[in-house]
């Protein structure tokens, strides 16, 4: 079966342990136990990658826990062309009372955030840190206020004026009081709010707003100011002695100073020039693995692929502002316990998704789940991993090779391993991590033939 290599370029966000570089080799060992065009369930579809992938060969269902996940792979399955530009679809955010409403509102945040910004690039720094270190609204709204005088001020005033507007404590403002400052400008942050208000409007139909609260989260990923563009947390600007990290100014005014306007035209322009699949019954759904196999039961899969994780690190975590961006709630903030009781300075939402698969308790009995789940399906079963070995100063695995070999072969009379070669994933966390890689970053266990 031949796969349409176009299909497969398009990375809707900063993605760990992203398939990109491996998908001709998911899709051989795919075709090589399911011929022909039936169904696939890429179960943990993650940025809908893999599932883009096989859209133009097979029908697909797209299975995540997370809503942003069912968002992105919606989009790419099922394409949507715009009746309008980028840049006409901006042209109406900008003309809309919200976005100027918003702009109001947060005058005295945005104030301080241009002096700040302005005095950072003659090297006083101390205002610009501030504001990334302490300057989410939702913190100050919850008792925890900044030391900085000036700051203090700034939220302050801002807050009064959301009184007055009704905006406080409202998923209008929500972008804005829970990550401005911290992951975006405070400008960019009024941007994503207003844009995020004009694609839950009556504005736009339902058939169109999947794909573009997907554009959304795509520029989301392109501007967010934080190593490798991930959400786990904000930049620590400052040392453990309290000193500011003048070596992360050039990356702070850098990426502040990126449109999101710009970025969201990209994406829009990008997401409505997705070539259209010639099947028509491509689904996402936001489900638990548990659940999404007994629902596959009665449906026509012929063959699974997972990408489940595999170390102890929550993907949740990394991704939880575009998570909390798709729910557009205002979420309780979880606690952190430093001395006293805070709130997380990553602004995690109470309730983030803790999979079993992460926990070293539960991964074991996770596995064996999942494992029995897709043999009950009597169906092929492709599972991705990524090696460790015990030498490595890597994040360990909570499942070694051997122990899935095992669990695929009390299932399955045929397990092979295909190697897609040599490389190395990219990982969302600080360079001195980033170890040399394993002899292989991904190996795929091929199971088929279920035993009787």
């Amino acid at each position: 079966m031949e796969h349409n290599t176009n299909t497969h370029e398009l990375r809707p966000i900063h993605y760990l342990g992203s398939k990109l570089r491996i998908l001709d080799t998911i899709g051989g060992a795919v075709d090589s136990v399911s011929p022909g065009n039936g169904r696939i369930c890429d179960l943990f579809s993650g940025s809908g990658t893999v599932s883009r992938y096989f859209a133009h060969t097979r029908p697909v269902t797209a299975v995540d826990i997370q809503e942003y996940s069912r968002v992105l792979c919606s989009a790419v399955l099922n394409p949507v062309s715009f009746p309008f530009s980028g840049s006409e679809f901006i042209a109406n955010v900008k003309a809309s009372e919200k976005y100027t409403a918003l702009v109001t509102a947060f005058e005295p945040l945005l104030s301080y955030e241009s002096t700040a910004t302005a005095s950072a690039k003659q090297g006083a720094v101390e205002s610009l840190y501030n504001l990334i270190a302490n300057g989410s609204v939702i913190i100050s709204e919850k008792g925890f206020l900044p030391k900085s005088q000036e700051l203090f001020c700034a939220i302050q005033d801002s807050l009064q004026s959301l009184s007055k507007m009704g905006l406080s404590d409202s998923v209008d403002t929500m972008v804005t009081r829970y990550f401005g400052g911290l992951y975006f400008s405070i400008e960019q942050a009024i941007c994503i709010d207003a844009a995020l208000d004009y694609i839950h409007s009556k504005e736009v139909n339902d058939s169109m707003r999947n794909s573009l609260l997907a554009a959304l989260l795509s520029a989301t990923s392109e501007i967010v100011n934080t190593v490798g563009k991930q959400f786990a947390q904000p930049l620590k600007v400052l040392d453990k002695e309290g000193r500011p990290k003048r070596k992360l100014l050039k990356k702070i005014l850098d990426d502040r100073a990126v449109s999101f306007w710009a970025s969201l035209e990209e994406w829009i322009d990008a997401y409505s020039a997705l070539d259209p699949s010639p099947f028509s019954s491509h689904e996402a759904l936001c489900l638990d693995f548990h659940d999404a196999l007994k629902q596959l039961q009665q449906s026509d899969v012929s063959v699974v692929y997972a990408d489940p994780p595999y170390t102890r690190y929550h993907y949740s975590r990394y991704y939880h502002v575009l998570e909390t961006i798709c729910l557009r709630d205002v979420p309780t903030i979880t606690p952190t316990f430093v001395g006293s009781t805070q709130l997380s300075r990553a602004i995690y939402r109470e309730g983030r998704h803790q999979s079993p698969f992460c926990i070293r308790s539960k991964a074991e009995k996770a596995f064996n789940d999942l494992f029995a789940g897709v043999a009950e399906l009597k169906v092929p079963f492709v599972l991705s991993y990524s090696p460790f070995s015990e030498s490595s100063l890597a994040t360990p695995r909570l499942q070694t090779i051997e122990q899935l070999l095992n669990k695929a072969r009390y299932h399955y009379e045929d397990v092979t391993i295909v190697s897609p070669g040599h490389f190395m994933h990219s990982k969302l966390n600080a360079v001195e991590k980033n170890y040399e890689a394993e002899q292989e970053a991904e190996l795929l266990i091929v199971c088929q033939r279920i035993k009787r």
